[in-house]
């Protein structure tokens, strides 16, 4: 019902008359990290889970002799992270090339599981970006169908394994409850307005928003560079930037070069402690 009531009946009704395409609207200043705000139509949102939503998504297409590249930063926020917070487990893994999420089982889970099994490097996946997240040990039993306890256990265990993060949460609260207010790594403040509420849901709210503001923060930041750094050439066929992704339509003749400077402009946006990576992919539709 959902899929039908927000795309299949509503996108059509957005189509410009002029060439038949859809064109959103995007706002600047709608989220308080920054991020692009696709709005009348959302098209940051377009389904890809279920079966009826891949077919959705199979419809924004490139025309006759184009294809779309798309251009992803990869775990960026967890870059950001590592960056921040000093960790250097998870430093070390990134700079390796190691998968960060199968790093991650290997430190909670111990040496003798497989950290690359499917369900185990599933779990990792959940623990690291729910904790970006300040998720608490309710919220990761609903999404992994464990125990609280379990859930617990496994949030703790974390901490314990990269003491950075749990400094770097605390700091930021601290600071975020005398200022009011967070700031990116390029010093761009994000307001947390609730973060001394007496209301216990909404402080615990500003609490997490503010623990994850400078990362989501710094990569839309990050973003913003990486449109004015791309080349010339490759900004002209820019048609959607969707939080930490570009899509281009391009020529099918110009695909493979444009693909190696669109990578090469969107990593060498900034210097990290670790470096920034892009999944880069060239396909006929979205």
């Amino acid at each position: 019902s959902k899929l039908v009531n927000t795309y299949t009946r509503a996108l059509p009704g957005y189509l410009d008359e002029n060439d038949m395409r859809l064109h959103t609207n995007f706002q600047l200043t709608a989220t308080s990290t920054g991020r692009f705000s696709s709005q009348d139509p959302n098209l940051q949102n377009i389904p890809i889970r279920s079966t009826e939503g891949a077919k959705i998504r199979a419809a924004f297409a490139a025309t006759p002799g184009n294809v779309i590249i798309a251009a992803d930063y990869s775990q960026i926020e967890l870059r950001i992270l590592a960056h921040i917070a000093d960790i250097e487990q998870m430093k070390k893994a990134i700079i390796d090339g190691k998968d960060i999420h199968a790093a991650t089982a290997y430190e909670l889970f111990g040496e003798d599981i497989d950290p690359h099994d499917n369900e185990i490097r599933r779990r990792a996946k959940a623990i690291n970006f729910g904790i970006i997240y300040g998720i608490s040990p309710f919220g990761l039993a609903k999404r992994l169908s464990i125990s609280k306890d379990e859930a617990k256990d496994y949030i703790e265990r974390y901490f314990e394994k990269f003491p950075g993060i749990q400094h770097y949460m605390d700091e930021t609260i601290k600071h975020c409850k005398t200022s009011g207010f967070v700031t990116t790594l390029y010093g761009r403040k994000c307001h947390i307005p609730d973060i001394n509420t007496s209301n216990y849901n909404m402080r615990n709210f500003a609490e997490r928003a503010a623990i994850n503001a400078p990362l989501q923060g710094t990569a839309s930041d990050i973003m913003r560079k990486a449109m004015v750094m791309l080349p010339s050439i490759a900004k002209k066929y820019l048609i959607l930037q969707i939080h930490d992704e570009f899509l281009f339509e391009v020529p099918e003749s110009e695909a493979e070069s444009l693909a190696i400077e669109i990578r090469k402009a969107m990593e060498s946006v900034c210097q990290l402690d670790v470096p920034l990576s892009v999944d880069v992919s060239v396909k006929s539709h979205y």
